[in-house]
């Protein structure tokens, strides 16, 4: 699937009828596709529920983040770990990962 396609899978399973979370959705695939070494018009079809879950946990992250509520973080759910890779994701994305100069 391209990056394109992927994006238009993602909205529509987290039912976004608008453009404007498109940025967001596009960031999550490059930061896989760039740590996988994969190009961009061959992603495979499983990781569209990491790129899912990934970004609905940004969207979620975005909702509460004015709040008042301060709670321990961990790496997980730290500003960096919400937005870029933790180690979790790497651990799950390390089997779609290809060494580069690979096809």
């Amino acid at each position: 699937m391209t990056k394109t396609e992927m994006l238009e899978v993602v909205k529509a399973n987290l039912n976004i009828d608008d453009d404007m979370r498109d940025l967001g959705i596009s960031d999550v695939i490059l930061h896989v596709c760039d740590y996988c070494n994969l190009n961009q018009d061959d992603i495979p079809d499983l990781l569209e529920p990491f790129v899912r879950k990934k970004f609905k946990g940004i969207i979620d992250y975005e909702a509460v983040k004015d709040g008042t509520i301060t709670y321990a973080t961990g790496s997980g759910n730290s500003r960096e770990g919400i937005y870029e890779l933790s180690d979790s994701d790497k651990m799950a994305l390390r089997r779609f990962r290809r060494l580069r100069g690979y096809a």
